[in-house]
C-alpha cells in the first residue's frame, strides 16, 4: 500500500490540465465508438478548452501573481539571521551515466552567496529523497559536498536528511536547529515555493525571512503577438499554480499553515 506521501505525488496527475485533457480525448474516443457521439463530442470539445485555457497567458499571469508575493531581494539588502535553511530540490544526485551531482536551480547558489555576505554564521541544507534511491545518498548531502567544494567550511553545513515534503523539512528544521537556540532563519527557496514554505516555518515555531532564489517569469521585450499564442510554457505555467494552491489547500486543511 503506497504510503501517503507517494498519493500526494499520484493523484494531483489525475487533474493536472494535460493529463485530464488526455483522459477527456480517451474518453471522448470510447464514447463514440460505443455510439454516445454527442456526448463523445462534447467530452473532447471539453479537452480542446482545458488545453486552449490552460495554455494560454492566462496561466502566465496566474502564475506571475503567485510568484510575486516574495520577490528577490539583493543579498547586500538581505536581514541577517541565526541561519540559514536551503530547501532541497535544486541539487540533482549523480544517477549514471552522470558521475557527480549537479545543480537544477539557484537555491545553493543564494544560500552560498548569503553566507559568503556573512547574514548568517551557518547553513542548513533540508531535504531527502523523495522516493528512496538505493545506493544513492540524500539530495542534500550531495548539496552539502558543492558547497563545501566552494569553499564553505564544512563544521558551518549542516543536513537534515529525512523530510519528503515541505511540511517535513520544516518539522525536522526545527529539530535539527532548536537544540542550538535557533529560531530566526533566512529561508531559502525559489519565489514560487516560497508563499507554502514561508508559512509552513512560520506555524512551526521560526521567525522567517523569506528569502526567494529566483523568478521564473521575466518581462523581456517581445512582439506582443507571442504573448497570446499558446504555449506548452504556459500549459506547464498551469499545472505549477494548480499543484502549489491544491498544496496550500491540504496543508491548510491538515492545520499545517495558519
Amino acid at each position: 500500500m503506497p504510503d501517503w506521501i507517494t498519493l500526494s505525488k499520484f493523484l494531483p496527475q489525475l487533474i493536472y490540465p494535460f493529463n485530464l485533457a488526455l483522459l477527456l480525448i480517451f474518453a471522448a474516443l470510447l464514447l463514440i465508438i460505443f455510439g454516445r457521439r454527442r456526448s463523445g463530442l462534447c467530452s473532447g470539445f471539453l479537452a480542446v478548452v482545458i488545453l486552449s485555457v490552460c495554455s494560454s497567458p492566462l496561466s502566465l499571469a496566474l502564475y506571475r501573481e503567485h510568484e510575486l508575493k516574495y520577490p528577490p531581494v539583493p543579498v547586500s539588502a538581505s536581514p541577517a539571521a541565526d541561519a540559514i535553511v536551503v530547501l532541497g530540490g535544486d541539487v540533482g544526485i549523480p544517477v549514471p551515466p552522470r558521475a557527480e551531482s549537479q545543480m537544477h536551480g539557484n537555491r545553493l547558489l543564494h544560500g552560498f552567496r548569503l553566507f559568503k555576505a556573512g547574514k548568517a554564521p551557518l547553513i542548513l541544507l533540508t531535504g531527502g529523497n523523495v522516493f528512496a534511491q538505493e545506493g544513492l545518498e540524500a539530495e542534500v548531502v550531495y548539496g552539502k559536498a558543492i558547497l563545501a567544494n566552494w569553499g564553505i567550511p564544512e563544521d558551518a553545513i549542516m543536513v537534515e536528511t529525512k523530510s519528503r515534503n515541505t511540511h517535513q523539512n520544516a518539522i525536522h528544521s526545527l529539530e535539527t536547529l532548536k537544540g542550538q537556540g535557533i529560531d530566526k532563519i533566512l529561508l531559502v527557496t525559489n519565489a514560487f515555493h516560497m508563499p507554502r514554505a514561508a508559512a509552513v516555518f512560520r506555524h512551526v515555531g521560526f521567525d522567517v525571512i523569506p528569502s526567494s532564489s529566483s523568478l521564473s517569469v521575466t518581462d523581456y521585450r517581445r512582439p506582443k503577438l507571442l504573448d497570446w499564442w499558446p504555449s506548452l510554457s504556459n500549459l506547464g505555467k498551469a499545472q505549477a499554480v494548480l499543484r502549489e494552491k491544491l498544496g496550500l489547500f491540504v496543508y491548510r486543511f491538515r492545520g499545517w499553515i495558519d
